[in-house]
């Protein structure tokens, strides 16, 4: 087994894979993309972000199955892994992510109207309470106004 890895053709199938990790990676962010909108600066920021992440597990696997060297054929095998999984994998999965998002966010959706409602009405019934207390309140000072001027006088 760790002959196959030592070999430049376990080292090419190693990048392979790891090409197709990073498109189904980007794929799983395109779908929540999709699901949840977010403005373009986010975008920008998650893009940045995704390829920082990226950048530093390609360094990592380098370092571990190449001992840092670099080599022409890893960088084609990654394209390759990432062209092959965007003709034959990317619709499908893109379609089945998307679905699966768009029913926990609707499941999310729900859970947040069932605890937001009783508390949205519970507020609305203590504004009213408030209003009915203050109403009561501005009578009562009134009222201790006019006695008080009936003693006075």
């Amino acid at each position: 087994m760790v002959v196959f890895f030592n070999s430049q053709f376990g080292i090419f199938l190693i990048y392979f894979f790891a090409g197709l990790a990073i498109c189904l990676l980007y794929d799983m962010f395109r779908a929540v993309r999709k699901t949840v909108k977010t403005s373009d600066f986010m975008t920008y920021v998650e893009d940045i972000i995704f390829w920082i992440c990226v950048a530093i597990f390609l360094i990592y696997l380098i370092f571990i199955f190449n001992s840092g060297e670099l080599r022409f054929f890893m960088f084609i095998a990654i394209c390759i892994g990432g062209i092959v999984y965007y003709f034959v994998l990317s619709k499908y999965i893109m379609n089945i992510s998307v679905h699966i998002l768009g029913f926990f966010k609707s499941i999310l959706k729900k859970i947040i109207n069932i605890i937001f409602i009783p508390l949205k009405l519970f507020l609305k019934f203590n504004k009213k309470v408030k209003c009915i207390i203050c109403i009561n309140l501005k009578n009562i000072t009134k009222n201790i106004n006019k006695k008080s001027k009936k003693i006075e006088n």
